[in-house]
């Protein structure tokens, strides 16, 4: 899949949080109902299916996991391996699926203190990335 197929891809669901990366804020989902973030957006909250909410994230979090990519298929890429592939857990709790950047592989541990980082874009819209802090 190529960058403008991932952009036409872009749905109502989605949307507001791709919007917020062009002003560099990352959103995250909430449920008043239950006093619980998610991410990745979903219709509805996963744990009580009650409606949710949009709210910024502090954009700070621990890196949960990670693992280094060497080698890609998409041509997209291709310029960028490695990489360092990176869970990160929010401080609002969800964890989240990202890029782990501004670091060697040999300096990254589990349990560091990460912050976001919108310095790359994707099209019009800035990538969601993490960078130790």
């Amino acid at each position: 899949m190529l960058v403008e197929d991932v952009l036409n891809t872009i749905d109502s669901d989605t949307r507001p949080f791709w919007e917020a990366t062009k002003r560099r804020e990352l959103l995250i989902q909430y449920c008043p109902t239950c006093n619980t973030h998610q991410f990745y957006p979903r219709i509805v909250c996963k744990n009580c299916l009650s409606d949710v909410e949009w709210t910024t994230s502090k954009g700070k979090g621990t890196l949960y996991s990670f693992s280094e990519v060497q080698k890609v298929f998409n041509p997209d890429f291709k310029e960028k391996v490695p990489f360092i592939v990176a869970m990160v857990e929010l401080d609002e709790g969800p964890r989240m699926l990202t890029n782990l950047v501004g670091a060697e592989i040999e300096d990254v541990k589990i349990g560091m203190k990460v912050q976001v980082d919108f310095s790359e874009s994707f099209g019009e819209y800035n990538l969601v990335q993490f960078r130790p802090v």
